[in-house]
Protein backbone atom coordinates (compact mmCIF):
# COMPACT_ATOMS: atom_id res chain seq x y z
CA UNK A 1 0.00 0.00 0.00
CA UNK A 2 1.17 3.55 -0.68
CA UNK A 3 1.33 6.31 1.93
CA UNK A 4 -0.75 8.74 -0.14
CA UNK A 5 -3.56 6.13 -0.36
CA UNK A 6 -3.67 5.83 3.43
CA UNK A 7 -3.60 9.60 3.98
CA UNK A 8 -6.41 10.03 1.44
CA UNK A 9 -8.75 7.55 3.18
CA UNK A 10 -12.08 9.08 4.18
CA UNK A 11 -12.85 9.19 7.91
CA UNK A 12 -9.27 9.32 9.14
CA UNK A 13 -8.60 13.02 8.69
CA UNK A 14 -4.89 12.61 8.02
CA UNK A 15 -3.00 15.21 6.01
CA UNK A 16 0.56 15.74 4.82
CA UNK A 17 2.81 18.25 6.52
CA UNK A 18 5.82 17.13 4.46
CA UNK A 19 4.65 14.96 1.54
CA UNK A 20 6.96 12.41 -0.15
CA UNK A 21 8.45 13.38 -3.50
CA UNK A 22 7.30 10.12 -5.12
CA UNK A 23 4.75 7.34 -4.47
CA UNK A 24 5.95 5.77 -1.21
CA UNK A 25 5.04 2.19 -0.26
CA UNK A 26 4.56 1.39 3.46
CA UNK A 27 5.08 -2.04 4.90
CA UNK A 28 3.50 -1.59 8.32
CA UNK A 29 1.89 0.88 10.74
CA UNK A 30 3.43 1.00 14.23
CA UNK A 31 2.98 3.36 17.18
CA UNK A 32 5.74 4.13 19.70
CA UNK A 33 7.04 6.79 22.08
CA UNK A 34 10.42 5.20 22.67
CA UNK A 35 13.27 7.68 22.29
CA UNK A 36 15.01 5.27 19.85
CA UNK A 37 12.80 2.52 18.36
CA UNK A 38 15.26 1.71 15.57
CA UNK A 39 16.16 -1.71 16.98
CA UNK A 40 12.58 -2.87 16.46
CA UNK A 41 12.07 -1.60 12.90
CA UNK A 42 12.54 -3.52 9.64
CA UNK A 43 12.09 -0.68 7.14
CA UNK A 44 9.14 0.85 5.33
CA UNK A 45 7.04 1.51 8.45
CA UNK A 46 4.76 4.48 9.15
CA UNK A 47 5.64 5.38 12.76
CA UNK A 48 2.87 6.99 14.83
CA UNK A 49 3.78 8.97 17.94
CA UNK A 50 2.48 11.69 20.30
CA UNK A 51 6.00 12.89 21.16
CA UNK A 52 6.44 11.73 24.82
CA UNK A 53 10.14 11.37 23.97
CA UNK A 54 10.41 15.17 23.57
CA UNK A 55 12.01 15.97 26.94
CA UNK A 56 14.94 18.19 26.00
CA UNK A 57 16.34 20.23 23.14
CA UNK A 58 17.64 18.03 20.33
CA UNK A 59 15.34 15.06 21.15
CA UNK A 60 13.35 15.58 17.93
CA UNK A 61 16.48 15.49 15.81
CA UNK A 62 17.75 12.32 17.55
CA UNK A 63 14.36 10.57 17.23
CA UNK A 64 13.93 11.38 13.54
CA UNK A 65 17.54 10.42 12.79
CA UNK A 66 16.95 7.02 14.41
CA UNK A 67 13.85 6.47 12.26
CA UNK A 68 15.73 7.48 9.12
CA UNK A 69 18.63 5.18 10.00
CA UNK A 70 16.25 2.22 10.45
CA UNK A 71 14.57 2.85 7.09
CA UNK A 72 11.18 4.03 8.33
CA UNK A 73 8.96 5.30 5.52
CA UNK A 74 7.32 8.23 7.32
CA UNK A 75 6.37 9.74 10.67
CA UNK A 76 2.77 10.36 11.76
CA UNK A 77 2.52 12.85 14.62
CA UNK A 78 -0.60 12.91 16.82
CA UNK A 79 -1.15 16.53 17.91
CA UNK A 80 -1.89 17.27 21.57
CA UNK A 81 -5.09 19.28 21.06
CA UNK A 82 -7.78 19.74 18.38
CA UNK A 83 -6.44 21.95 15.60
CA UNK A 84 -2.89 22.03 16.97
CA UNK A 85 0.15 21.88 14.68
CA UNK A 86 3.05 19.47 14.67
CA UNK A 87 5.81 21.00 16.84
CA UNK A 88 8.30 23.11 14.89
CA UNK A 89 11.35 21.09 16.00
CA UNK A 90 9.73 17.87 14.71
CA UNK A 91 8.89 19.51 11.40
CA UNK A 92 12.44 20.84 11.02
CA UNK A 93 14.02 17.48 11.92
CA UNK A 94 11.87 15.65 9.34
CA UNK A 95 12.64 18.28 6.71
CA UNK A 96 16.39 17.99 7.27
CA UNK A 97 16.28 14.17 7.14
CA UNK A 98 13.92 14.08 4.13
CA UNK A 99 11.39 12.04 6.13
CA UNK A 100 7.73 12.52 5.10
CA UNK A 101 5.55 13.86 7.94
CA UNK A 102 1.82 13.27 8.44
CA UNK A 103 -0.47 15.27 10.73
CA UNK A 104 -2.72 12.98 12.84
CA UNK A 105 -5.77 14.65 14.47
CA UNK A 106 -5.97 14.63 18.26
CA UNK A 107 -9.26 12.70 18.33
CA UNK A 108 -8.08 9.83 16.07
CA UNK A 109 -6.85 6.72 17.93
CA UNK A 110 -3.71 5.26 16.41
CA UNK A 111 -5.35 1.84 16.31
CA UNK A 112 -7.85 3.15 13.75
CA UNK A 113 -4.99 4.09 11.44
CA UNK A 114 -3.51 0.60 11.85
CA UNK A 115 -6.89 -1.04 11.18
CA UNK A 116 -7.42 0.98 8.03
CA UNK A 117 -3.95 0.04 6.80
CA UNK A 118 -4.39 -3.68 7.46
CA UNK A 119 -7.85 -3.76 5.83
CA UNK A 120 -6.50 -2.08 2.70
CA UNK A 121 -3.42 -4.33 2.66
CA UNK A 122 -5.60 -7.44 2.91
CA UNK A 123 -7.78 -6.17 0.07
CA UNK A 124 -4.69 -5.56 -2.06
CA UNK A 125 -3.45 -9.04 -1.26
CA UNK A 126 -6.80 -10.49 -2.32
CA UNK A 127 -6.71 -8.44 -5.55
CA UNK A 128 -3.19 -9.64 -6.23
CA UNK A 129 -4.20 -13.28 -5.79
CA UNK A 130 -7.20 -12.68 -8.07
CA UNK A 131 -4.96 -11.10 -10.73
CA UNK A 132 -2.59 -14.06 -10.55
CA UNK A 133 -5.50 -16.45 -11.12
CA UNK A 134 -6.72 -14.32 -14.03
CA UNK A 135 -3.28 -14.31 -15.63
CA UNK A 136 -3.03 -18.08 -15.20
CA UNK A 137 -6.43 -18.58 -16.87
CA UNK A 138 -5.46 -16.33 -19.81
CA UNK A 139 -2.13 -18.11 -20.25
CA UNK A 140 -3.91 -21.48 -20.25
CA UNK A 141 -6.38 -20.17 -22.84
CA UNK A 142 -3.55 -19.19 -25.19
CA UNK A 143 -2.03 -22.66 -25.07
CA UNK A 144 -5.35 -24.47 -25.09
CA UNK A 145 -7.56 -22.77 -27.64
CA UNK A 146 -6.07 -19.59 -29.06
CA UNK A 147 -8.15 -16.50 -29.71
CA UNK A 148 -11.63 -18.10 -29.31
CA UNK A 149 -10.68 -19.50 -25.90
CA UNK A 150 -9.07 -16.20 -24.87
CA UNK A 151 -12.31 -14.38 -25.65
CA UNK A 152 -14.33 -16.95 -23.73
CA UNK A 153 -12.09 -16.72 -20.64
CA UNK A 154 -12.06 -12.92 -20.74
CA UNK A 155 -15.86 -12.83 -20.97
CA UNK A 156 -16.05 -15.09 -17.91
CA UNK A 157 -13.66 -12.85 -15.94
CA UNK A 158 -15.72 -9.78 -16.79
CA UNK A 159 -19.08 -11.56 -16.52
CA UNK A 160 -20.11 -9.78 -19.72
CA UNK A 161 -20.10 -10.00 -23.50
CA UNK A 162 -16.68 -9.60 -25.16
CA UNK A 163 -15.67 -9.76 -28.81
CA UNK A 164 -12.45 -9.35 -30.79
CA UNK A 165 -12.20 -8.65 -34.52
CA UNK A 166 -9.30 -8.65 -36.96
CA UNK A 167 -10.85 -6.70 -39.80
CA UNK A 168 -14.64 -6.60 -40.15
CA UNK A 169 -15.01 -10.19 -41.38
CA UNK A 170 -12.89 -12.11 -38.83
CA UNK A 171 -14.71 -11.97 -35.51
CA UNK A 172 -14.35 -14.01 -32.32
CA UNK A 173 -17.42 -13.48 -30.16
CA UNK A 174 -19.53 -15.23 -27.58
CA UNK A 175 -23.27 -15.99 -27.94
CA UNK A 176 -24.22 -12.94 -25.82
CA UNK A 177 -22.53 -10.42 -28.13
CA UNK A 178 -25.06 -7.71 -29.09
CA UNK A 179 -26.23 -7.63 -32.73
CA UNK A 180 -24.19 -5.22 -34.81
CA UNK A 181 -21.43 -5.01 -32.20
CA UNK A 182 -18.62 -6.08 -34.53
CA UNK A 183 -19.57 -3.61 -37.28
CA UNK A 184 -19.87 -0.71 -34.82
CA UNK A 185 -16.58 -1.66 -33.16
CA UNK A 186 -14.79 -1.73 -36.51
CA UNK A 187 -16.17 1.63 -37.60
CA UNK A 188 -15.50 3.40 -34.30
CA UNK A 189 -12.09 1.83 -33.79
CA UNK A 190 -10.84 2.97 -37.18
CA UNK A 191 -11.88 6.55 -36.42
CA UNK A 192 -10.34 6.76 -32.94
CA UNK A 193 -7.00 8.37 -32.17
CA UNK A 194 -6.86 7.25 -28.51
CA UNK A 195 -8.40 4.37 -26.57
CA UNK A 196 -10.60 3.27 -24.92
CA UNK A 197 -13.44 4.86 -26.86
CA UNK A 198 -17.17 4.31 -26.92
CA UNK A 199 -19.24 2.93 -29.78
CA UNK A 200 -23.02 3.18 -29.91
CA UNK A 201 -25.09 0.29 -31.26
CA UNK A 202 -28.66 0.30 -32.49
CA UNK A 203 -30.99 1.19 -29.65
CA UNK A 204 -28.39 3.55 -28.15
CA UNK A 205 -26.51 0.70 -26.46
CA UNK A 206 -23.01 1.94 -25.60
CA UNK A 207 -19.99 -0.39 -25.65
CA UNK A 208 -16.28 0.02 -24.96
CA UNK A 209 -13.74 -0.32 -27.79
CA UNK A 210 -10.03 -0.91 -27.14
CA UNK A 211 -7.13 -1.27 -29.56
CA UNK A 212 -5.40 -4.66 -29.76
CA UNK A 213 -3.11 -4.01 -32.72
CA UNK A 214 0.38 -2.74 -31.92
CA UNK A 215 1.15 -2.04 -35.59
CA UNK A 216 -0.31 0.01 -38.43
CA UNK A 217 -2.77 -0.21 -40.07
CA UNK A 218 -4.87 -0.86 -36.96
CA UNK A 219 -7.28 -3.69 -37.75
CA UNK A 220 -7.78 -5.57 -34.50
CA UNK A 221 -10.07 -4.24 -31.77
CA UNK A 222 -11.56 -5.52 -28.52
CA UNK A 223 -15.17 -4.76 -27.66
CA UNK A 224 -16.85 -5.02 -24.25
CA UNK A 225 -20.57 -4.57 -23.61
CA UNK A 226 -20.21 -1.73 -21.10
CA UNK A 227 -20.04 2.06 -21.59
CA UNK A 228 -16.60 3.56 -21.10
CA UNK A 229 -17.78 5.85 -18.30
CA UNK A 230 -19.28 2.88 -16.42
CA UNK A 231 -16.07 0.80 -16.35
CA UNK A 232 -15.03 -0.03 -12.81
CA UNK A 233 -11.41 -0.09 -11.71
CA UNK A 234 -11.58 -3.88 -11.53
CA UNK A 235 -13.01 -4.16 -15.07
CA UNK A 236 -10.38 -1.84 -16.50
CA UNK A 237 -7.66 -3.86 -14.78
CA UNK A 238 -9.03 -7.11 -16.25
CA UNK A 239 -9.10 -5.56 -19.74
CA UNK A 240 -5.59 -4.14 -19.38
CA UNK A 241 -4.30 -7.50 -18.13
CA UNK A 242 -5.84 -9.29 -21.11
CA UNK A 243 -4.45 -7.00 -23.81
CA UNK A 244 -0.89 -8.43 -23.84
CA UNK A 245 -2.31 -11.96 -24.24
CA UNK A 246 -4.59 -10.82 -27.08
CA UNK A 247 -1.70 -8.99 -28.75
CA UNK A 248 0.55 -12.02 -28.49
CA UNK A 249 -2.08 -14.37 -29.87
CA UNK A 250 -2.83 -11.92 -32.71
CA UNK A 251 0.86 -11.82 -33.65
CA UNK A 252 1.05 -15.63 -33.61
CA UNK A 253 -2.16 -15.92 -35.64
CA UNK A 254 -0.88 -13.52 -38.30
CA UNK A 255 2.45 -15.32 -38.41
CA UNK A 256 0.67 -18.65 -38.95
CA UNK A 257 -1.48 -17.09 -41.66
CA UNK A 258 1.63 -15.70 -43.33
CA UNK A 259 3.40 -19.06 -43.33
CA UNK A 260 0.30 -20.81 -44.66
CA UNK A 261 -0.18 -18.19 -47.38
CA UNK A 262 3.46 -18.47 -48.45
CA UNK A 263 3.19 -22.25 -48.77
CA UNK A 264 0.01 -21.95 -50.82
CA UNK A 265 1.56 -19.35 -53.12
CA UNK A 266 4.58 -21.59 -53.64
CA UNK A 267 2.33 -24.54 -54.47
CA UNK A 268 0.32 -22.45 -56.92
CA UNK A 269 3.47 -21.17 -58.62
CA UNK A 270 4.72 -24.76 -58.89
CA UNK A 271 1.42 -25.88 -60.38
CA UNK A 272 1.40 -23.00 -62.89
CA UNK A 273 4.90 -23.93 -64.00
CA UNK A 274 3.82 -27.49 -64.72
CA UNK A 275 4.43 -29.13 -61.35
CA UNK A 276 1.90 -31.22 -59.39
CA UNK A 277 -1.17 -29.43 -58.04
CA UNK A 278 -2.69 -32.28 -56.05
CA UNK A 279 -1.54 -30.75 -52.75
CA UNK A 280 -3.62 -27.68 -53.57
CA UNK A 281 -6.69 -29.37 -54.96
CA UNK A 282 -7.02 -32.65 -53.15
CA UNK A 283 -8.91 -33.76 -56.26
CA UNK A 284 -10.48 -32.05 -59.27
CA UNK A 285 -11.63 -28.48 -58.69
CA UNK A 286 -14.93 -27.47 -60.30
CA UNK A 287 -14.14 -23.75 -60.25
CA UNK A 288 -11.29 -21.28 -59.94
CA UNK A 289 -11.94 -17.65 -59.01
CA UNK A 290 -9.54 -14.71 -58.96
CA UNK A 291 -10.42 -11.77 -56.71
CA UNK A 292 -8.51 -8.68 -57.84
CA UNK A 293 -8.14 -5.45 -55.84
CA UNK A 294 -5.77 -2.49 -55.30
CA UNK A 295 -2.64 -3.44 -53.37
CA UNK A 296 -2.89 -4.09 -49.61
CA UNK A 297 -0.20 -5.01 -47.05
CA UNK A 298 0.66 -8.70 -46.88
CA UNK A 299 -0.82 -9.37 -43.39
CA UNK A 300 -4.07 -7.71 -44.49
CA UNK A 301 -4.28 -9.90 -47.59
CA UNK A 302 -3.44 -13.01 -45.57
CA UNK A 303 -6.50 -12.38 -43.36
CA UNK A 304 -8.60 -13.62 -46.28
CA UNK A 305 -7.51 -17.11 -45.25
CA UNK A 306 -9.99 -16.78 -42.38
CA UNK A 307 -12.38 -14.21 -43.80
CA UNK A 308 -13.82 -15.80 -46.95
CA UNK A 309 -14.75 -19.15 -45.41
CA UNK A 310 -17.99 -17.74 -44.02
CA UNK A 311 -18.89 -16.33 -47.45
CA UNK A 312 -18.40 -19.59 -49.36
CA UNK A 313 -22.05 -20.62 -48.89
CA UNK A 314 -21.12 -24.09 -47.72
CA UNK A 315 -18.60 -24.70 -50.47
CA UNK A 316 -15.22 -26.14 -49.53
CA UNK A 317 -12.65 -23.57 -50.58
CA UNK A 318 -8.91 -23.03 -50.63
CA UNK A 319 -7.78 -19.40 -50.54
CA UNK A 320 -4.37 -18.38 -51.88
CA UNK A 321 -4.06 -14.72 -50.83
CA UNK A 322 -1.85 -12.07 -52.39
CA UNK A 323 -1.33 -8.35 -52.08
CA UNK A 324 -3.12 -7.59 -55.39
CA UNK A 325 -5.20 -10.68 -56.05
CA UNK A 326 -6.36 -13.84 -54.32
CA UNK A 327 -6.98 -17.15 -56.04
CA UNK A 328 -9.89 -19.18 -54.67
CA UNK A 329 -10.29 -22.87 -55.48
CA UNK A 330 -13.83 -24.18 -54.99
CA UNK A 331 -13.79 -27.90 -54.45
CA UNK A 332 -16.09 -30.63 -55.80
CA UNK A 333 -19.64 -30.65 -54.55
CA UNK A 334 -20.01 -26.90 -54.54
CA UNK A 335 -22.84 -25.31 -56.51
CA UNK A 336 -20.70 -22.63 -58.09
CA UNK A 337 -22.13 -19.68 -59.96
CA UNK A 338 -21.83 -15.92 -60.34
CA UNK A 339 -23.65 -15.49 -57.02
CA UNK A 340 -21.12 -17.62 -55.16
CA UNK A 341 -18.19 -15.67 -56.57
CA UNK A 342 -19.95 -12.35 -56.00
CA UNK A 343 -20.37 -13.30 -52.33
CA UNK A 344 -16.66 -14.08 -52.06
CA UNK A 345 -15.84 -10.75 -53.69
CA UNK A 346 -18.08 -8.77 -51.31
CA UNK A 347 -16.49 -10.48 -48.34
CA UNK A 348 -12.98 -9.74 -49.63
CA UNK A 349 -13.84 -6.11 -50.35
CA UNK A 350 -15.24 -5.66 -46.85
CA UNK A 351 -12.27 -7.30 -45.18
CA UNK A 352 -9.65 -5.47 -47.27
CA UNK A 353 -11.50 -2.14 -47.41
CA UNK A 354 -10.94 -2.09 -51.18
CA UNK A 355 -13.28 -2.27 -54.16
CA UNK A 356 -12.33 -5.06 -56.50
CA UNK A 357 -13.44 -7.33 -59.32
CA UNK A 358 -13.63 -11.06 -59.78
CA UNK A 359 -13.24 -13.50 -62.63
CA UNK A 360 -13.88 -17.22 -62.53
CA UNK A 361 -13.97 -20.29 -64.69
CA UNK A 362 -14.73 -23.99 -64.53
CA UNK A 363 -11.74 -26.31 -64.40
CA UNK A 364 -11.98 -29.10 -66.94
CA UNK A 365 -9.57 -31.92 -66.12
CA UNK A 366 -8.68 -31.68 -62.45
CA UNK A 367 -5.19 -30.66 -61.47
CA UNK A 368 -3.80 -30.73 -65.02
CA UNK A 369 -6.13 -27.87 -65.96
CA UNK A 370 -5.27 -25.63 -63.00
CA UNK A 371 -2.72 -23.40 -64.84
CA UNK A 372 -5.17 -22.72 -67.68
CA UNK A 373 -8.05 -22.13 -65.27
CA UNK A 374 -6.09 -19.62 -63.16
CA UNK A 375 -4.97 -17.73 -66.27
CA UNK A 376 -8.54 -17.68 -67.61
CA UNK A 377 -9.93 -16.43 -64.30
CA UNK A 378 -7.27 -13.72 -64.17
CA UNK A 379 -8.21 -12.55 -67.66
CA UNK A 380 -11.88 -12.47 -66.73
CA UNK A 381 -11.06 -10.45 -63.59
CA UNK A 382 -8.93 -8.08 -65.62
CA UNK A 383 -11.75 -7.54 -68.08
CA UNK A 384 -14.15 -6.81 -65.21
CA UNK A 385 -11.59 -4.32 -63.86
CA UNK A 386 -11.40 -2.44 -67.17
CA UNK A 387 -15.12 -1.79 -67.18
CA UNK A 388 -15.44 -3.38 -70.61
CA UNK A 389 -17.80 -5.91 -69.11
CA UNK A 390 -21.11 -4.89 -67.58
CA UNK A 391 -20.56 -6.72 -64.29
CA UNK A 392 -17.87 -6.72 -61.60
CA UNK A 393 -17.94 -10.53 -61.70
CA UNK A 394 -17.08 -12.11 -65.04
CA UNK A 395 -17.15 -15.79 -65.99
CA UNK A 396 -14.54 -16.64 -68.59
CA UNK A 397 -16.79 -19.02 -70.52
CA UNK A 398 -19.37 -16.27 -71.00
CA UNK A 399 -16.97 -13.70 -72.44
CA UNK A 400 -17.16 -12.83 -76.11
CA UNK A 401 -14.12 -13.50 -78.30
CA UNK A 402 -13.25 -9.83 -78.49
CA UNK A 403 -13.55 -9.54 -74.68
CA UNK A 404 -11.01 -12.31 -74.22
CA UNK A 405 -8.64 -10.49 -76.56
CA UNK A 406 -9.12 -7.25 -74.62
CA UNK A 407 -8.11 -9.08 -71.44
CA UNK A 408 -4.62 -9.69 -72.81
CA UNK A 409 -1.52 -7.81 -71.72
CA UNK A 410 -2.36 -4.12 -71.28
CA UNK A 411 0.70 -2.91 -73.19
CA UNK A 412 -0.21 -5.07 -76.18
CA UNK A 413 -3.83 -3.90 -76.20
CA UNK A 414 -2.84 -0.24 -75.87
CA UNK A 415 -0.36 -0.60 -78.73
CA UNK A 416 -3.02 -2.17 -80.94
CA UNK A 417 -5.47 0.62 -80.17
CA UNK A 418 -2.93 3.30 -81.02
CA UNK A 419 -1.98 1.54 -84.25
CA UNK A 420 -5.58 1.42 -85.49
CA UNK A 421 -7.16 4.56 -84.05
CA UNK A 422 -4.14 6.80 -83.51
CA UNK A 423 -4.31 8.44 -86.98
CA UNK A 424 -8.05 9.14 -86.59
CA UNK A 425 -7.63 10.63 -83.13
CA UNK A 426 -4.84 12.85 -84.39
CA UNK A 427 -6.97 13.97 -87.39
CA UNK A 428 -9.91 14.78 -85.08
CA UNK A 429 -7.64 16.78 -82.80
CA UNK A 430 -6.16 18.75 -85.70
CA UNK A 431 -9.39 19.43 -87.64
CA UNK A 432 -12.03 19.42 -84.90
CA UNK A 433 -13.79 16.54 -86.68
CA UNK A 434 -15.61 13.51 -85.23
CA UNK A 435 -14.23 10.59 -87.18
CA UNK A 436 -13.72 8.29 -84.17
CA UNK A 437 -17.27 8.91 -82.91
CA UNK A 438 -18.66 8.41 -86.43
CA UNK A 439 -16.80 5.10 -86.82
CA UNK A 440 -18.06 3.86 -83.45
CA UNK A 441 -21.68 4.70 -84.26
CA UNK A 442 -21.44 3.13 -87.72
CA UNK A 443 -20.07 -0.18 -86.40
CA UNK A 444 -22.47 -0.28 -83.41
CA UNK A 445 -25.38 0.04 -85.90
CA UNK A 446 -24.11 -2.88 -87.98
CA UNK A 447 -22.88 -0.56 -90.75
CA UNK A 448 -26.42 0.67 -91.52
CA UNK A 449 -26.03 4.03 -93.29
CA UNK A 450 -29.44 5.58 -92.66
CA UNK A 451 -29.67 4.50 -89.00
CA UNK A 452 -26.13 5.70 -88.31
CA UNK A 453 -26.73 9.07 -89.97
CA UNK A 454 -29.91 9.61 -87.97
CA UNK A 455 -28.16 8.67 -84.70
CA UNK A 456 -25.38 11.14 -85.51
CA UNK A 457 -27.83 13.82 -86.60
CA UNK A 458 -26.25 14.25 -90.04
CA UNK A 459 -27.23 13.65 -93.66
CA UNK A 460 -26.38 10.25 -95.06
CA UNK A 461 -24.13 11.86 -97.67
CA UNK A 462 -22.17 13.53 -94.87
CA UNK A 463 -21.81 10.12 -93.29
CA UNK A 464 -20.46 8.67 -96.53
CA UNK A 465 -17.94 11.51 -96.80
CA UNK A 466 -16.75 10.89 -93.24
CA UNK A 467 -16.35 7.18 -93.86
CA UNK A 468 -14.30 7.85 -96.98
CA UNK A 469 -12.10 10.18 -94.94
CA UNK A 470 -11.65 7.43 -92.30
CA UNK A 471 -10.47 5.02 -94.99
CA UNK A 472 -8.09 7.60 -96.47
CA UNK A 473 -6.60 8.53 -93.07
CA UNK A 474 -6.15 4.94 -91.86
CA UNK A 475 -5.48 3.15 -95.14
CA UNK A 476 -8.16 0.57 -94.22
CA UNK A 477 -11.26 -0.50 -96.15
CA UNK A 478 -14.58 -0.62 -94.30
CA UNK A 479 -15.85 -3.15 -96.85
CA UNK A 480 -13.26 -5.71 -95.66
CA UNK A 481 -14.29 -7.82 -92.65
CA UNK A 482 -10.71 -7.94 -91.28
CA UNK A 483 -10.50 -4.15 -91.19
CA UNK A 484 -13.92 -3.84 -89.58
CA UNK A 485 -12.88 -6.33 -86.86
CA UNK A 486 -9.70 -4.35 -86.19
CA UNK A 487 -11.70 -1.13 -85.91
CA UNK A 488 -14.23 -2.79 -83.57
CA UNK A 489 -11.59 -4.24 -81.22
CA UNK A 490 -9.68 -0.96 -81.10
CA UNK A 491 -12.86 0.97 -80.27
CA UNK A 492 -13.78 -1.49 -77.49
CA UNK A 493 -10.27 -1.21 -76.10
CA UNK A 494 -10.56 2.61 -76.06
CA UNK A 495 -13.97 2.36 -74.38
CA UNK A 496 -12.48 0.10 -71.69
Amino acid sequence: MYLHDLVAMEGLGLRFVLPPSRPLPISWVHSTDMADPSAYLRGGELILTIGLWRQAEGDAERFVRALHRAGAAALGYGVEAPGADVPADVREACRSMGLPLVWVPHELPFIEVARAFHAAANAESHDLRLQVRQHEALAAAVSGGGMPELVRVLAAQLAGAVWVLDGPEVVWAGPDTPPGAAAATWQRGRQAAAFPVQAVLAGSTAVTVMRVDETEPVRCFLGYARPVAALTTAERRVLDNALPYLQGELARLRERRGHAASRLREQLAQAESGGPAASLLGGPAPAVAVLAYPAVPGPVADSLLDAVLSAAQGAEVEVIPGVRESVVLLRPGAAVGDGTVAGLLRCAEHQLDREGQAGWTLARDGESDLPRAVTAARRAARLAATGAGRERVARYEHLGTHEVLLALDEEIVDGFEDLVLGPLAEYDSRHGSQLVATLREFLDRNCAYQASAEALGIHVNTLRYRLETIEQVTGRDLRRMADKVDFYLALRSRQA
